[in-house]
């Protein structure tokens, strides 16, 4: 019995000792398999980010690439439109000048036309005024003496050379104006005439160029002017007509209305 139990408390440390390398040869090896796990992750780790990091680094790439191809774009672009403004403002400057030109073309063309104009118009001023001046010594010598100060005037100012011919062509018109309009309207005043050889106050009675008449102040009288002799000639009673009522209604004196004048003496 002592035999028994002296020869197992002998096998006992063996059998705790062969446990222990056991265990201990396992832990090493799953130590060792632990290691191996986690080197051959480390190395599919490496082997699936470099594709990763490839992936990324292309995709920048693939960015950059189209970020510059639209700044290029944009660059092109705004150089295209640049050229189609320049062609723009160059195609309107063309046509500018292009008017331009064509004014010019007219401007020389009118000038010449003025040239031509200006060698007729100068002789042909003398002869208006000619005709003016005939028209104021034949017509009716209703305010003659300021008629005739205005024909020397304008006479004066058609001698000077220097005054630009468009002027001396202004004054003559302004004159042929003035000569127009006295024949329009009517007008009485008072003045001293020629009567038979004797001077005598008269109303007067203008009727544009038609005729010219007088009327004596006692209102018994009345004659006209005569064109061709240049005098003052009676008018008998049965000829006179509305003269005295013309004379009133120039006069405001009357109302206005449809009157008889004896325009026939003037024939």
């Amino acid at each position: 019995m002592m035999t028994s139990r002296m020869t197992l408390n002998a096998v006992l440390p063996c059998c705790l000792l062969l446990l222990s390398n056991l265990t201990m040869e396992s832990d090493t090896k799953q130590v060792n398999e632990q290691f191996s796990v986690d080197a051959l992750a480390e190395q599919w780790a490496e082997k699936i980010q470099q594709p990763i990091q490839q992936s990324v680094q292309l995709g920048q790439e693939a960015a950059d690439w189209q970020q510059q191809k639209m700044h290029a774009l944009s660059e092109q672009q705004q150089s295209l439109g640049e050229l189609y403004w320049t062609e723009y403002q160059l195609q309107k400057k063309q046509k500018n000048l292009q008017s331009l030109q064509a004014e010019v073309v007219q401007l020389q063309q009118d000038i010449d036309t003025i040239n031509v104009l200006k060698q007729q118009l100068e002789p042909q001023l003398e002869v208006w005024y000619a005709m003016l001046e005939q028209q104021v010594f034949s017509d009716l010598p209703f305010d003659f003496d300021e008629r005739k100060r205005r024909l020397a005037f304008l006479r004066s100012a058609m001698d000077k050379s220097e005054l630009p011919l468009a002027e001396r062509f202004r004054r003559l018109l302004e004159v042929i104006s003035i000569e127009v309009a006295y024949g329009y309207g009517q007008q009485v005043n008072q003045d001293v005439i020629v009567i038979d050889e004797k001077p005598m106050q008269v109303n007067l009675l203008l009727l544009g160029r038609l005729a010219w008449f007088y009327m004596t102040p006692d209102e018994q009288q009345f004659g006209w002017f005569d064109r061709k002799t240049r005098q003052w000639n009676s008018i008998p009673i049965n000829e006179q007509g509305d003269l005295r009522l013309a004379m009133a209604i120039t006069m405001n004196k009357q109302i206005a209305e449809i009157v008889n004048v004896p325009l026939g003496v003037q024939r």
